[in-house]
């Protein structure tokens, strides 16, 4: 064939195969190179100081260090070393829960001894075997752990530790992850207890009570500002303890942790997690004191776990009550879901992916409800699929008279703390008629008061489906009999991907209902999308471990170094972050000890000259890649890609000996891939795989067979100049293992290798770069060729005998890193970084001694310390009125998504440049200061979508108008006005701190002009 024709061919949108190849089979992808970043890269100047003019010199940041920053740094770490382990006792228990405790090191273990006297709370229930072990530790004054699945009963464990410190005359600290939940537990625990306060930032209530409840943040707040009542506790219960983990706010856990005095004892309550022990050990470590760990995963009330195939007639059960996975009934949903996925190819009204995803819901709710399964949660993972899943289901009626006229009255109770005219607004008056027919909506954007009366409808058994949101699962203990997922995938804020086994797990666990229900339900809706292995992992999957989020914060820095006798070097070698690592260290020894045996076990005789020999091999190979990058360009490789040219094949490490090309074809897209179709020699076993992922190639000398594959054109290695003929047909096997003849032969008749293509005569690529490689390919495989070894028949064993220990030999460097990287105070190089911004933008001197700009960035938390801070020195709020300045705070903190970038008037878009001017200096100092950080991103990040809508708010306009500007969720315009008034009561104290009583009055303006109607109406567990 001309190279005419070829391009004739290659033009045809369609191109005809030489051979059928399966359309299933994925083709094989050239792996991404990511080229790293150099960190001593340009450093762009924002202002007129140089880092000449700095304490650090730009080409060595670690050099004119300061005196405190050389001490620091000699005692960092210092804390993990030379630590004997941690004690480990198994306390004997019943079957089905697990006691263990662990001792810092030099504690003689005591059994725990039986309480003396009556019990400081009696319940009229008998107690789960866990609950009775962990109340026996609390009993004994000692911290505990309690590990459960939702809804097993952990608070009865935290009731016990507040009834028992309010007895013995001591105070007691309860904190939760989120308001809401704070608000639900005042509750429950002043209609008992009576002598309990409240803190939240938005409400406070008998502060001075013994029992108090709050927020992980207020109590992080009062341990830096060194608040008495911090001083008088003796037990602190952390509820959720898991959300330790969490990216953006795990770590104030860890630092409310570190900061608590050690005669202080814990109750921490917690989802199952896998390495509980290990949190354990960091407790009984960190606070020198026992921490026990009472652990069960069993359900009071067992599940049931079905799959309904979407689009399918029926539910399918994969797990038991008994945690069994039924491997049958999981294959026959699978192929079901197979059958309804080509049904509706095939469906002339061209219904793409078989059927909607309302349908399906619609249709199992309905199930659900003439099975007498209810009331049902479906959990969904989109506001707004939520609302259209409860319209769409709204069709049918679950409640009946008595129950529609008790909805009724327990909503109009609740909405007549409101005006008159936020009565009227439009999800207030869309909700009811939900309501009354037994449905009912939960997600973060609705308004707090209809989901505090959702929460109570629930609770009463009025509403008999729930649609929600996953926030639903966290904390609130609301069960239902059945639970249902519309979807298992959900968006986490950077992709859609499939939820964990974790997540599933603490959703699924809202089923089934104590006392009540003999088992819980759980439907999972799949799609065709969903490879069976996929969904196996989700439903039989294991709980997700408690890892730690610790990340240093501007705020946690500049409080440490305003502390007196702690520094931010005593925060990070005492984080759970610093002590997962350090607690791999056994490990990675052992790991390091096999490497180094292994690679002494490798003896080689003559080692110097086979040492010479691999390297000049693998220069060969560097250089023939470099050559095939060049080479592989799509107009100097085309012209040769004609059917029965023979090429070789590289794909990660996989390297496929001559194959023969047969055609080829442009991939769409912007980059020009070309998928070539080849015929390779691969191993019997994988000849018949039907995923180009399963494949293996095989030697000449060994028995396969030839099969057509795909790959890209990137993944060609070696051209020949030699082609082969090509029958017509190649579907029959003995018309490919024709072809592999002809190879074989070739193969005999170079025995030297077969002649390649000439890259620079034959092939035109006279770029200086190719005449270079070229060049050193000559005297590299001429180097080879004269060297002892080549002509060694035992050659290609002593080859691989050292190709395998030079692997092992990076093994043991790797190890040696990993393991130094261990014992090294991790995160060390940031905070080096941070300190550099600070002393860069004045908040602290070359000493670590912080200064005014630091001590008023300490008041700040809500928002960005630096921005805010900066914008206030600068002046900026003292030229805006009060409604300008809460506009342009409120850029700190809203972070929701919105359709587009709003129009602002000049009054709000002039403040919004200086504030992203402020934001952009700052980031520039951070990336100088070698901070990873985009600065686009970073200025991003300030969102003004709701400017106009706060001005208008302050301005005294109703919140029926301005939800009329925005078409933003009612709750979520709610939570950002009451964090806004966290951060303007916070810019008040930083206003007084710098003595500008003017600017404290116009902040002290705003706080009270927001605070009224709807938005900060009471709670209704208040």
């Amino acid at each position: 064939m001309s190279d005419d024709a070829l391009f004739d061919v290659f033009d045809q949108e369609e191109p005809t195969p030489v051979v059928d190849i399966p359309k299933n089979v994925p083709v094989i992808e050239q792996p991404t190179k990511v080229k790293e970043s150099d960190e001593n890269g340009e450093s762009m100047s924002t202002d007129k100081r140089t880092w000449e003019e700095e304490e650090e010199d730009p080409s060595d940041l670690n050099s004119k260090r300061t005196r405190t920053e050389v001490v620091n740094e000699a005692n960092a770490g210092k804390f993990f070393e030379n630590v004997p382990r941690m004690q480990i006792h198994t306390v004997e228990t019943i079957e089905s829960c697990l006691h263990e405790v662990v001792l810092p090191p030099n504690f003689e273990y005591v059994p725990l001894k039986p309480a003396m006297g009556p019990p400081a709370k009696e319940y009229r229930f008998n107690l789960d075997p866990f609950q009775r072990e962990a109340i026996t530790c609390l009993q004994n004054n000692q911290s505990v752990l309690v590990s459960a699945h939702t809804s097993a009963g952990k608070t009865v464990v935290a009731e016990y530790a507040v009834a028992m410190a309010l007895r013995d005359k001591q105070r007691v600290i309860y904190t939760t992850p989120i308001k809401a939940l704070s608000n639900q537990k005042y509750r429950e625990l002043h209609e008992e207890f009576k002598d309990v306060g409240l803190m939240t930032g938005d409400v406070t209530l008998n502060p001075s009570a013994s029992c108090l409840i709050m927020t992980t943040e207020i109590l992080r707040s009062m341990l830096y500002r060194g608040s008495e009542i911090t001083r008088e506790v003796a037990w602190v219960i952390f509820d959720e303890i898991h959300y330790l983990r969490d990216k953006e706010r795990g770590v104030i856990w860890e630092e409310t942790i570190i900061l608590l005095p050690d005669n202080v004892h814990y109750v921490f309550l917690s989802a199952t997690i896998p390495n509980a022990k290990q949190f354990a050990e960091w407790i009984s470590f960190l606070h020198n004191q026992p921490c026990h760990v009472v652990y069960t995963d069993v359900r009071p009330v067992p599940l049931h776990h079905y799959i309904y195939p979407a689009g399918a007639d029926g539910l399918h059960l994969v797990v038991d009550e008994t945690g069994k996975f039924r491997e049958d009934n999981f294959s026959s949903a699978m192929a079901t879901l197979r059958d309804v996925g080509d049904a509706a190819k095939g469906d002339k009204r061209g219904r793409r992916g078989g059927f909607k995803a309302e349908t399906n819901v619609f249709k199992i709710v309905k199930m659900i409800m003439e099975r007498n399964l209810a009331p049902v949660i479906v959990f969904s993972f989109s506001k707004k699929d939520c609302e259209t899943y409860a319209c769409a289901t709204a069709k049918l009626d679950f409640n009946s008279e008595e129950e529609k006229r008790l909805v009724e009255e327990v909503f109009n109770n609740a909405i007549d703390l409101l005006s008159d005219e936020d009565k009227k607004l439009p999800q207030i008056n869309t909700v009811l008629p939900l309501l009354k027919k037994g449905v009912g909506i939960h997600h973060s954007g609705l308004l707090p008061i209809i989901k505090e009366t959702i929460e109570i409808l629930f609770g009463e058994g009025l509403i008999k489906a729930l649609f929600a949101t996953e926030t639903f699962s966290m904390g609130l203990n609301m069960p239902a009999r059945t639970v249902l997922f519309t979807t298992p995938r959900k968006f986490d804020g950077k992709e859609l991907r499939w939820i964990t086994s974790g997540e599933y797990i603490q959703m699924s666990g809202r089923a089934g209902r104590r006392g009540k229900d003999e088992r819980g339900i759980v439907v999972l809706i799949i799609d065709e999308r969903m490879s069976p292995t996929t969904a196996k992992e989700i439903v039989k999957g294991k709980a997700d471990p408690l890892n730690s989020a610790f990340k240093l914060t501007y705020n946690m820095v500049l409080n440490l170094l305003r502390v007196e006798g702690i520094n931010p070097e005593f925060m990070l070698e005492r984080s759970f972050y610093q002590f997962q690592h350090f607690s791999s260290i056994p490990a990675l020894y052992d790991k390091l000890k096999t490497c180094e045996q292994q690679y002494e076990a490798i003896k080689i005789d003559n080692e110097e000259e086979v040492a010479r020999y691999y390297k000049l091999k693998k220069k060969l190979e560097l250089v023939q890649d470099q050559m095939s990058v060049m080479m592989n360009e799509p107009k100097y490789l085309l012209p040769f890609l004609q059917p029965g040219r023979l090429v070789t094949v590289r794909c990660n490490d996989l390297n496929f000996d001559w194959c023969v090309v047969l055609n080829f074809q442009r991939k769409p897209g912007e980059k020009p891939i070309y998928i070539v179709d080849i015929l390779a020699h691969l191993t019997l076993e994988s000849a018949l795989q039907k995923l180009t992922a399963e494949i293996q190639p095989c030697s000449y000398v060994e028995r396969g067979e030839m099969k057509a594959i795909p790959i890209q054109h990137t993944l060609i290695r070696d051209i020949s100049a030699v082609r082969v003929y090509l029958p017509d047909d190649l579907r029959p096997k003995e018309a490919r293992q024709g072809v592999l003849k002809c190879v074989q032969d070739l193969k005999r008749q170079y025995p030297g290798g077969l002649p390649l293509l000439d890259p620079v005569k034959d092939m035109g690529i006279k770029s200086s770069e190719m005449i270079s490689c070229v060049k050193q390919y000559v005297v590299l495989q001429t180097r080879i060729n004269e060297h002892p070894l080549t002509n060694n028949f035992q050659l290609k064993y002593i080859y691989e005998q050292y190709e395998r220990k030079a692997n092992i030999e990076n093994q043991v460097n790797e190890a040696k890193n990993e393991l130094k990287k261990a014992q090294s105070l991790l995160q060390i190089g940031d905070l080096k970084r941070y300190k550099r911004v600070l002393r860069r933008l004045g908040y602290c001197n070359s000493a670590d001694v912080i200064d005014l700009k630091g001590r008023v960035a300490c008041e700040i938390d809500t928002g960005d310390e630096l921005v805010t801070t900066e914008l206030l020195f600068n002046g900026v709020f003292n030229d805006l009125t009060v409604s300008q300045a809460c506009a342009l705070l409120s850029c700190f903190v809203f972070q929701e998504k919105a359709n587009e970038m709003p129009k602002l008037p000049p009054e709000l878009s002039g403040p919004l440049r200086t504030l992203q001017e402020t934001a952009r200096r700052v980031a520039r100092v951070s990336i100088e200061s070698k901070i990873d950080m985009v600065e686009e991103r970073y200025v991003d990040g300030f969102k003004p979508f709701m400017m106009e809508v706060i001005k208008a708010w302050v301005d005294g306009q109703s919140f029926a108008n301005i939800c009329k500007m925005t078409t933003i969720f009612e709750g979520s315009i709610v939570r950002c006005i009451r964090r806004l008034e966290e951060l303007l009561r916070q810019m008040c104290c930083a206003a007084k701190a710098i003595g500008n009583s003017e600017l404290e009055a116009k902040f002290t303006e705003g706080t009270q002009k927001i605070k009224r109607d709807i938005v900060f109406a009471a709670s209704l567990y208040l």
